[in-house]
């Protein structure tokens, strides 16, 4: 298995006739998707680019240059990982992953943008410590303080249901990030189970979610990538275990 990241130069793999997913393997908005396609058990193709030194051909995919972008068809893609999620939930709904009622959609989609200004303080944190401000400290615990509440409000294991959706896969790859500040030099931003009990048996759970289990990274890994992107080299590359550029993460059902 390969986690390469392929840069400017670098040739766009052959196309494999299924699904393909661009990504970069510590995106929390690319892992979004990754998460939904596992859980909706499809086969794909995963291929990683650099975005410190993007191919020529991601630009095809997503006149953005971002990620990730989803081929649907060879040559034909959508980008956002939003867009991809509900595309990908309402054509494929065999495994649903949002409610019927519309009211509870929209609610989920309230919580997610509101839980955003715990990621926005993520990121002073981790990419730009010289620019982390008290206010940062505030608006992230803001954020876990509503995600503990919603979550004893809703009263089930995950935010979804008894079953995770795809509230839960669209705000737990930011909170698997989130588990690396103390390393990063901010313990004031630790998950501590004292004051976040029921966070912290959600966080417990997410982990152990099949979709989720088999695509996790460390709160260690995703400290030594944050380190290395902060010196002005990020190590893209830093899980790369053989020279292949694609990756088929699910096999085809028997």
């Amino acid at each position: 298995m390969s986690e390469k990241h392929l840069a400017a130069g670098d040739a766009l793999p052959a196309y494999g006739g299924k699904l393909r997913l661009f990504a970069m393997r510590f995106c929390p908005y690319a892992e979004r998707s990754v998460l939904v396609l596992n859980a909706k058990n499809l086969q794909y193709d995963l291929v990683f680019v650099n975005l410190d030194s993007k191919p020529e051909w991601l630009f095809e995919f997503n006149p953005k240059g971002s990620v990730p972008a989803l081929e649907y068809e060879q040559g034909k893609a959508i980008f956002d990982s939003a867009i991809i999620n509900t595309y990908l939930d309402e054509k494929y709904p065999e495994v649903p992953l949002q409610s019927s009622d519309p009211l509870r959609r929209a609610q989920d989609k309230v919580f997610v943008e509101l839980f955003m200004g715990a990621n926005a303080a993520y990121y002073a944190a981790a990419f730009n410590p010289n620019g982390f401000l008290p206010s940062h400290l505030e608006a992230y615990h803001k954020g876990l303080e509503l995600l503990q509440k919603e979550l004893e409000s809703r009263g089930t294991k995950f935010l979804h249901s008894d079953e995770p959706g795809l509230v839960d896969y669209t705000i737990f790859p930011q909170l698997e990030r989130f588990e690396s500040l103390p390393l990063l030099g901010k313990p004031e931003m630790a998950i501590e189970k004292t004051k976040y009990e029921r966070l912290v048996n959600y966080l417990d759970a997410m982990k152990n979610v099949p979709a989720v289990k088999q695509y996790y990274l460390s709160a260690e890994t995703h400290a030594k990538f944050a380190e290395s992107k902060t010196k002005g080299e990020a190590n893209y590359n830093m899980l790369d275990t053989s020279d292949a550029c694609c990756i088929r993460p699910r096999k085809k059902k028997q």
